[in-house]
C-alpha cells in the first residue's frame, strides 16, 4: 500500500516540474519577444554605428578624378559645378574649381598654380607656359608694382577696364585687357586679371585666351567662381 502511495507521490511530483518547466519556458518566451517589441519600437534607442570614409550620393554622381603627376586635395562639398577643392598649405589657401577640370604641379609652391579643361603637365621653367587660368602668389613689397604693370597698357596688352571688387572681404583688382600681337599671343586674345591683395600672401588669378574657339564667356564665367571660392587659413 505504500509502494502505491509513492508511486502516486512520484507521479504528482513528476507532473508539477513539468508543468512547472512549461510556464517557465512560456513565460521566458513571453518576457523575450516583448523586450525585442520594446527595443524595436524605440529605435533611438540602438546605437547607430556609422564606416568613415563612406561616399555620399553627390560624390557617387561626381567621381573625383586624380591630376597628374600628384593628387590635389579634393572635396564634394562646394556646388553642382564646382566639387574639387585645391588646396595650398605653403601659401594657405583654398579654392575649388569645376568637376572636369584638371591641375598638377612639380612642387608644393606650384600646387593650384595651373588650371585646364584638359589633362596636361607643367613645364619646369613656367614662365612662358601658356594656360587658360593660371594662380600666381607675389609677395606683399611687390603688391603696388604688379597692380601699377597690369592697370597700365603695355607692347603687349592694351587695357579694356579696371575695377576695385572684393573677394571675400579681401580688396581686389580686376583688369580686362586685350593682346597687341606683339608677343607669342595672337592679337585681340582677351585676358581677366584678378589681383587679390592678402597682407602676408598676395595673389594675381588670370583667364588667358588660349585659342579662337574657347568659349569666352563660360571661362570667364569659370574664373569668376574661382576667385569668389578662394578662402585663405
Amino acid at each position: 500500500m505504500f509502494h502505491a502511495v509513492d508511486r502516486a507521490w512520484d507521479m504528482t511530483l513528476a507532473k508539477l516540474k513539468s508543468s512547472l518547466r512549461a510556464s517557465l519556458t512560456i513565460t521566458f518566451l513571453v518576457v523575450y519577444a516583448l523586450g525585442f517589441y520594446l527595443l524595436g519600437k524605440n529605435s533611438s534607442l540602438v546605437p547607430r554605428f556609422s564606416v568613415k570614409g563612406t561616399s555620399t550620393q553627390q560624390t557617387i554622381e561626381t567621381p573625383l578624378e586624380s591630376p597628374i603627376p600628384a593628387a590635389d586635395t579634393q572635396s564634394a562639398t562646394i556646388t553642382s559645378s564646382f566639387v574639387k577643392l585645391c588646396a595650398n598649405t605653403v601659401y594657405g589657401f583654398e579654392l575649388s574649381y569645376p568637376k572636369d577640370w584638371f591641375t598638377t604641379y612639380n612642387n608644393e609652391q606650384e600646387r593650384c598654380n595651373f588650371f585646364a579643361p584638359y589633362s596636361f603637365v607643367v613645364p619646369y621653367e613656367t614662365a612662358n607656359f601658356l594656360i587658360p587660368i593660371r594662380l600666381e602668389v607675389i609677395k606683399p613689397e611687390d603688391w603696388l608694382g604688379n597692380v601699377k604693370f597690369h592697370e597700365n597698357p603695355n607692347d603687349f596688352y592694351n587695357v579694356i577696364s579696371s575695377q576695385n571688387v572684393e573677394v571675400e572681404d579681401q580688396s581686389a583688382k580686376k583688369v580686362e585687357a586685350v593682346s597687341t600681337g606683339n608677343s607669342s599671343i595672337p592679337k585681340g586674345y582677351i585676358k581677366i586679371t584678378y589681383l587679390i591683395f592678402d597682407a602676408q600672401n598676395p595673389m594675381i588669378i588670370t583667364y588667358q585666351q588660349t585659342d579662337d574657339k574657347e568659349n569666352i564667356e563660360t571661362l570667364k564665367d569659370v574664373l569668376r567662381q574661382m576667385v569668389s571660392s578662394i578662402r585663405y587659413f
